[in-house]
């Protein structure tokens, strides 16, 4: 079991969560996974993050095609074309053989696993500081 971070651009949060939802054990516990985009890079692009333990089964399936859980019956909850599209989309960085952290971008769904506030900050993205009134 491994700390991961998963940083999903904005214009992808839908189908990102699709996918949650395909990963998960239930649509309640994954609906959300991603919330709102309110994290920028330095070009003022927002990002939505998420961060949990994930384990191997867990890093194997989401880099497999998408299939739908037997929880998910007519009417069926989950789009699995929208978690195929964000499951095309994503990137699981190892640091061991991979080089340098990838940078936040438009074009992927990033999974990084370690301390989270470091990996956020290693792919480019700016922390919010509220100014103190």
């Amino acid at each position: 079991m491994s700390r991961i971070l998963l940083i999903c651009p904005e214009a992808h949060v839908g189908d990102a969560n699709q996918l949650a939802m395909a990963l998960g054990d239930s649509v309640a516990s994954w609906q959300h996974t991603f919330g709102a985009a309110s994290r920028p890079d330095a070009d003022g692009a927002l990002y939505s993050v998420a961060s949990w333990d994930a384990d191997d089964a867990w890093l194997v399936a989401v880099q497999s095609v998408p299939e739908r859980p037997g929880w998910d019956v007519e009417p069926y909850e989950i789009n699995m074309a929208a978690a195929a599209r964000a499951q095309a989309l994503v990137v699981l960085y190892d640091p061991e053989s991979d080089g340098p952290v990838p940078q936040a971008s438009a074009g992927a769904i990033l999974i990084l696993p370690g301390d989270p506030m470091a990996m956020a900050a290693a792919a480019g993205l700016v922390r919010i500081v509220e100014a103190a009134e």
